[in-house]
Formats: structure tokens, sequence, C-alpha cells
């Protein structure tokens, strides 16, 4: 058996029926860095009857003097249980990249750890600690347990399961439902995009990542193609929340007149705390309402057709769905677009069948003290599960070359990075 560079069109028909197969782990990933600094390659393992046994999307970036890496995102496509075809692999793979002057490859795979609950214990479940054990044994370096957000993708990652029976809303932390029933108040709706939108989409998401408009507008020519991305954007339908805001002022005004008439009838009785509790209740929310009304018909003044708030951009595969990127204007936070885009994009997805939903990437501090904490606390009141995985690993090809890059990488990039930004 033997390494050797397959088609796209042969690596596209094996990943679909791989059942290690993810999202970057496609032709269309590879098409789209091959983009953005890197070229996309395609390496499988043959056996004697020219069958794929294994493959990988391998990305390469030429470093210097001719010199290359690789990174093989959430790869590879094999059974990292069977430890003799991950070191016929790892052979072939050794012996075909030391022919090309690679220096080293890095692979992550999408290969959970150990099982953990929403609160971050280890528990009784899955434990992968002897497929890292024999990764090392192959010479693979792995690059630590990491708690943050240090490796080409997240170590940690969130994701709900679920099905189109699922009652989900009421799994939903209670502070998760409050804030999606308060957008529903403010006259939320989300509303689907297309290619034009991408610039709008951009100018609510760029301040979150670095990435630039193209990467979003390569993603969508590339990927959309196969219908495999979609963006969403929460818009205020400010004539609806004008009407909202209006409808719950007079029924809470309604309740509030019978409670007045119900402590008049119980004036002289000893027991109106709970009336009067109720009175101040309802006295704070018509206040809460007016203003509502107040902000509302503002809005509508200005924007009388609506305004765009929030959006997130999604990708679809294998009865999966990724939140790739999501963002929101800061003035408008206390409307809660992103938890009413999740809310909503979840309920549409998982009625078509879609049984997975990544909400990326969190942490692995779960104390209060962290500063990731609302970042997990948000995700993982979804009822979502923690995903820990096994981490990063490199494979060094040329050693002497290898101990050269990382001493110069950080001059090169102290070199290349902008005078003015």
């Amino acid at each position: 058996m033997a390494i050797v560079q397959i088609t796209e069109q042969e690596f596209d028909e094996f990943a679909k029926s791989s059942p290690y197969k993810n999202f970057y782990q496609t032709v269309e990933y590879g098409m789209l860095m091959d983009r953005h600094n890197f070229d996309d390659y395609y390496l499988a393992l043959k056996d004697s009857t020219n069958t794929i046994i294994a493959a990988t999307l391998i990305l390469v970036n030429k470093v210097f003097i001719g010199y290359k890496w690789g990174y093989c995102p959430r790869g590879f496509l094999i059974d990292f249980h069977n430890n003799e075809l991950v070191r016929e692999f790892t052979d072939g793979l050794k012996e075909y990249l030391k022919m090309r002057n690679f220096m080293f490859v890095k692979l992550d795979p999408y290969v959970i750890y150990k099982s953990r609950q929403n609160n971050g214990e280890i528990i009784n479940g899955i434990d992968n600690t002897p497929i890292i054990e024999n990764l090392k044994s192959l010479g693979y370096e792995h690059t630590g347990f990491n708690l943050y957000f240090e490796n080409m993708k997240p170590r940690w990652n969130a994701v709900i399961t679920t099905d189109e029976t699922d009652t989900l809303f009421f799994k939903y932390s209670k502070e998760i439902r409050n804030k999606i029933r308060k957008a529903e108040k403010r006259g939320i709706e989300i509303v689907k995009g297309n290619p034009e939108n991408i610039k709008e989409f951009y100018s609510l998401v760029s301040k979150r990542n670095t990435r630039k408009l193209n990467y979003y507008l390569d993603m969508y020519e590339i990927m959309g193609k196969k219908d495999m991305v979609e963006i969403y954007f929460a818009n205020i339908n400010t004539a609806k929340y004008v009407k909202e805001s209006k409808e719950l002022f007079e029924k809470e005004e309604r309740n509030n007149n019978l409670i007045n008439e119900e402590l008049e009838e119980n004036i002289n009785s000893n027991n109106t705390s709970n009336i009067i509790k109720r009175k101040m209740q309802s006295d704070s929310l018509l206040n809460v309402y007016k203003q509502n009304i107040i902000n509302a018909t503002n809005l509508y003044k200005e924007y009388p057709s609506g305004i765009i708030i929030g959006a997130c951009l999604i990708i679809k595969y294998n009865n999966e769905i990724f939140f790739l990127i999501d963002g929101f204007k800061d003035d408008y936070k206390n409307y809660c677009p992103n938890h009413y885009m999740k809310f909503q994009i979840i309920e549409k997805y998982r009625h078509e069948g879609y049984k997975r939903f990544h909400l990326n990437g969190i942490t692995g501090n779960f104390e209060k003290t962290s500063q990731y904490y609302g970042l997990n606390k948000f995700k993982l009141g979804f009822n979502a599960n923690i995903e820990e995985y096994i981490g990063e690993f490199n494979l060094i090809i040329n050693r002497a070359k290898y101990k050269t890059y990382v001493k110069i990488k950080p001059i090169k990039e102290w070199l290349d990075t902008p005078v003015f930004k």
C-alpha cells in the first residue's frame, strides 16, 4: 500500500461514503482555502486492488527556500482506532512528504477526547486516550490540551443533538428562553439572505474575525453551488414592534385595572400583601411596555421598512448545521438578535431532518472568573453538549528545517505586520 495523490472527484466520492466525514474534509473547503494562502491537494492510501482505504485533504503552505508545511483540517478520514491502519497511513505520508520538501504536517482529528457533562466535568463514556498515545508512538507531537483558542480550529465545541419531534425550546436555559421571548416581543424576524447581501452581512461580522470580505464572497460562490451555505439576518419589523408593544401595554393595563379593583375591594383586609406585590409588578411592566412603545415608534419613524441588526452564516453538511460566524449591531444588543437567530434557524433545519447543530467554539475554562464565561454560558444554554477533541498534532518530516522555521516564524510574522492598520 502507498500514499498517492488523487483527484477531487475521487476524494469527494470517498469522503461522502466515509463514516468519518466532516465539513472541513471536503473538496469545497479545499477549493476555498486554495484561494486564501493555501494550495489544496488530496492524498489517499490505496490497497493492492487500487481501492482507497483512507484519505485526507491537505492544505499546503510554502514558507521559505522551497520548503512547505501542510495542514489536514479535522483529518484524516481514517479509523483512528485501527492502529495498524494509522501506522501504514503515517509511514506512507512521511515518505510521500519527505520527497516533496515538507518540514511538517499538522492535523487536528475530528475525534472526541473524553465525555463531559454541561459544567465541564468528566463523566463515564468516551475516553480516546489510546488514540493519542498511539499517535505519539508513531512520531506525532501533541501540542497539548489547551483550554482556549490557540489551535487552528477550536478544541472545545458546543453541539446540539436533536430531531424534529423534540420539545427543544423548554430544554433551553431560562435565560435563553426569556431572551427569545424578548426578541419576539420586539418585532424581530429572521430573513434569509442571498449573494447580493454578502457585503451587508460582512459589515455585521467583520469586527469578530480577521477574514476579509473576499473570503465570504468566495465561500458563497463555491459552496453555494452545492447548497452548503446560507446567510440569515435578524430584522426589526418596526411596524410589528409598534403593534406588539401597544398590545402588550393594553393587555397589562387591563390586568392593572383588575388588580386596582381587587385592592379596593380588600382595602380593609389584613391580607393585601400579595395583591400589592402583584400591583407593583404590573406597574413595573406598564413602565417597560410604555417605554417600548416610545422606542418602537421612534424606530418606525426612522426605519418604516425595518432595520437589520444581526447576521449569521451557516454551513449545511451531512445532516449537520455549522454556525460559522455571527455578529450584530452593538446598539441593539438588548434586542437579543443572536439568541433569536439561533433559535429560529435550529427550528427550521431540525424540521428538515438535520440532527446536529454546531454552535462552534467554546473554552475549556468553565469558571465564572473566566473572560469567556459569558460565551460558554450562552452556547451551552441552548442545551448543547460539550465536545472536547483530542487536539493538534505535528508530524515532523524534516526536523532541522522545522526547528529553523519555528525560530524564524515570529520574525517573519513581525515583518509581515502592516505598519499602518
